[in-house]
């Protein structure tokens, strides 16, 4: 592509440098230095119109992960009855382990040859691929189960291309907007989850088997929304390839710098560039540290809730996607009434990051306390139903005859809480914060690093989870987390008066 010259910078809102010793300090700025004439530039304004289109492409991957997620667990235990909950658990893993590869490879991709679309149209091409084959699976007779899991390994490879708008809208928003521009990717993310649901309940008539279509390839509740996230890759492509606008490109001298990534001398080139950067590492490993222990009450949820449902309720696979659905659609509003404070009431400016996010931290610690199985308010676990294959399996999970289950309304209610207010406003004001202390450094590299943060957890925690439950039950994959958050949460107050000023 061609260099993009000072009209196109004034287009896209980031000012052109003309003057020698600007130069000079976008060079210093490149290496991680401040300068005295950096600091005298006045900040540029938001670009709120690629906010809004970066927060669309990032509603277009969400639905397909919405509409996916929902129906995993049921789909797979349906079709392959070898398949076990850390069968399951394993599949996520290995899923968000090549999400994780892939984000920095994405990063690497979008911050060395100077582009957001290309690498944003293959994570669509790859979405798109992952689709045709999640429809394809019952044409393999057997080992169906090791088939949807490289879907879900695909999945996750397109997913990761989305990270990379974390820095498309730290580079075209101010410092005092960031919270706005992260709570727009955000709000995407909440949409999607009343979309989801949506687009599921509009088939949840179609009962497993469904419909034929060609041999072995159905039109059923598990397989019919990801027809519909299969198309909407286009729509995505489209918006990506004519309205995501790529930014200013550095200059060929400048370029000619930056050693390959993948060679020694390249390797080290960037731990000296890092090295002087003017960044408060310290503030930088509690924002990872703090990333990973939200995100781990995520993963429990996304990977346990469907087996939960089943095994602890005595849910059909049918029902437990209704179930889901429902939820994730109260999910959705909250979440988005959540994020529309920030994006339109600018609830950023008024309430101090910090603050935010320990509240979100408590949240997370009361889903723990309610909705731990207390015997005294708890019900036993419902016997193992082998026709209909639900229920807790004696033979699978040894703590069947001694565990409870917590009200099923007030379990439902209070994940719809804990997701549609405590990671919204949790996620929003990490990433304001760590944002804020970055500063003004290219933060492609850096916010993928708080990526793989995230995916450390993404990776271990369904494994962890899995392995939990079947082995130790509900109440001990309760009690650990709550612990674990408890710990996080002192950790964040200790640093309380050290993050004020990112605040």
């Amino acid at each position: 592509m061609a260099a993009v010259g000072s009209s196109t910078a004034e287009k896209y809102e980031i000012p052109t440098i003309k003057s020698k010793d600007k130069m000079e300090s976008a060079d210093d700025t490149s290496r991680g230095e401040t300068t005295d004439t950096e600091s005298s530039e006045p900040e540029i304004a938001t670009n709120k119109k690629a906010l809004w289109i970066a927060s669309f492409v990032m509603l277009i991957a969400a639905i397909e992960n919405t509409v996916v997620g929902m129906s995993e667990w049921p789909y797979m235990n349906q079709i392959d009855k070898e398949a076990d909950a850390q069968f399951f658990g394993a599949a996520t893993a290995a899923s968000k382990l090549f999400h994780a590869v892939s984000a920095l490879v994405f990063a690497v991709w979008c911050h060395r040859y100077q582009t957001f679309q290309i690498p944003l149209i293959a994570g669509r091409l790859i979405a798109f691929g992952a689709c045709l084959l999640y429809l394809c699976v019952e044409m393999f007779t057997d080992g169906r189960r090791y088939v949807m899991a490289f879907c879900y390994i695909l999945f996750g490879v397109a997913s990761s291309s989305s990270t990379i708008l974390r820095a498309y809208v730290a580079a075209i928003s101010t410092h005092a907007d960031r919270p706005l521009a992260y709570s727009g990717l955000q709000a995407a993310t909440m949409l999607s989850i009343i979309i989801g649901p949506i687009i599921q309940a509009v088939f949840s008539a179609i009962e497993y088997p469904g419909y034929q279509l060609i041999h072995n390839v159905k039109f059923h509740i598990y397989s019919a929304p990801v027809w519909v996230a299969a198309g909407t890759n286009f729509i995505s492509i489209a918006v990506i390839r004519f309205a995501l606008k790529e930014l200013p490109r550095r200059a060929k001298k400048e370029m000619k710098k930056n050693q390959s990534f993948f060679t020694i001398t390249g390797v080290r080139a960037r731990i000296e560039k890092v090295s002087h950067m003017e960044i408060n590492w310290r503030i930088v490993v509690l924002c990872w540290l703090q990333k990973m222990n939200a995100t781990l009450s995520v993963v429990t949820l996304t990977t346990m809730t469907s087996v939960i449902l089943m095994t602890n309720y005595g849910l059909s696979g049918n029902k437990t996607v209704i179930a889901m659905s429902l939820t994730m659609l109260v999910v959705g509003l909250f979440a988005v009434g959540i994020t529309a404070l920030y994006f339109f009431c600018h609830l950023g400016r008024h309430l101090q990051q910090r603050y935010a996010f320990l509240f979100g931290l408590i949240i997370f610690m009361s889903m723990y306390f309610f909705t731990y199985p207390w015997p005294q308010v708890s019900n036993p676990v419902p016997l193992y139903n082998a026709t209909a294959d639900v229920g807790c399996n004696p033979e699978a999970y040894s703590w069947c005859d001694t565990s409870y289950a917590p009200a099923f309304p007030l379990l439902l209610a209070v994940i719809a809480v804990v997701m549609g207010i405590g990671i919204p406003l949790s996620n929003v004001a990490l990433d304001a914060i760590y944002s804020k202390m970055l500063g003004s450094i290219n933060q492609s590299v850096m916010q993928g690093a708080m990526i793989v943060a995230e995916d450390v957890i993404l990776i271990l925690g369904p494994i962890y989870s899995s392995g939990m439950y079947t082995y130790y039950g509900f109440e001990s994959l309760w009690m650990w987390n709550g612990i674990i958050v408890a710990i996080g949460s002192v950790l964040w107050v200790a640093h309380l008066r050290r993050l004020a000023q990112y605040s």
